[in-house]
């Protein structure tokens, strides 16, 4: 936890620069960002990331998980408005995919598709502006399992809660590539056969980075 803590802190302070520009009220920003990883098993919103998975359920059972190999790539578009001076509010989109190999056989295909608010705040700079964000999104996965002989579907609700620091760096006036460290947490419940109301908590550390154009001018 203090190495993840000293690593943000870093990542906002390191490059502020003297001269400072902000980003004026009544500015809009369209930006998308993407993660691709094979681990595994990783968060489905967060890519480069380290996770820690809890089964939860309200009756006393416990299955232990197999082991898998997942490879995922997900589109995370956002749309947000300056209602003030560096402070940008507006929806996040998630669209994913994401192929599980179980060591036991067969293989998994799962899909998802997530909406939710964020708040972004940007600390002024010149070159790079140090930022803050909070997110979170509410959607559904679904989900399919075939092997020879046999084939099953499932379909499940998903929410999440997140938020992080980094750096926006400028190449020009309207365009920024942005990186950011973060943690999310995900919760994800089926919402069929599940009479224990059985679900997965999964929390991770890891990185985010995409581009973001900023419309308007200051």
């Amino acid at each position: 936890m203090k190495k993840s803590i000293m690593l943000i802190t870093v990542l906002c302070f390191l490059a502020i620069s003297a001269a400072e520009a902000q980003v004026n009220k009544g500015r809009s920003l369209i930006g998308v960002s993407t993660s691709f990883s094979y681990i595994n098993f990783g968060s489905d919103l967060m890519s480069l990331g380290f996770s820690s998975i809890k089964y939860k359920a309200n009756a006393g059972t416990n299955v232990d998980p197999d082991v898998l190999k997942v490879t995922t790539l997900n589109l995370l578009p956002k749309f947000g408005y300056f209602f003030f001076n560096n402070l940008a509010l507006g929806l996040n989109l998630c669209i994913g995919t994401s192929i599980d190999k179980p060591k036991s056989g067969g293989k998994s295909t799962m899909t998802s598709f997530g909406l939710g608010p964020f708040v972004r705040y940007y600390i002024p700079g010149s070159k790079v502006m140090p930022f803050f964000e909070v997110s979170s999104l509410f959607g559904s996965i679904n989900e399919k399992y075939e092997e020879p002989g046999y084939s099953s579907s499932s379909k499940s609700s998903m929410s999440s809660i997140g938020g992080g620091a980094g750096l926006a760096l400028k190449l020009g006036d309207k365009v920024t590539f942005d990186l950011m460290a973060g943690y999310n947490s995900m919760s994800e419940k089926a919402k069929q056969n599940n009479p224990n109301d059985e679900r997965t908590v999964q929390g991770t550390l890891g990185f985010k980075f995409g581009f973001v154009v900023l419309l308007g001018s200051n």
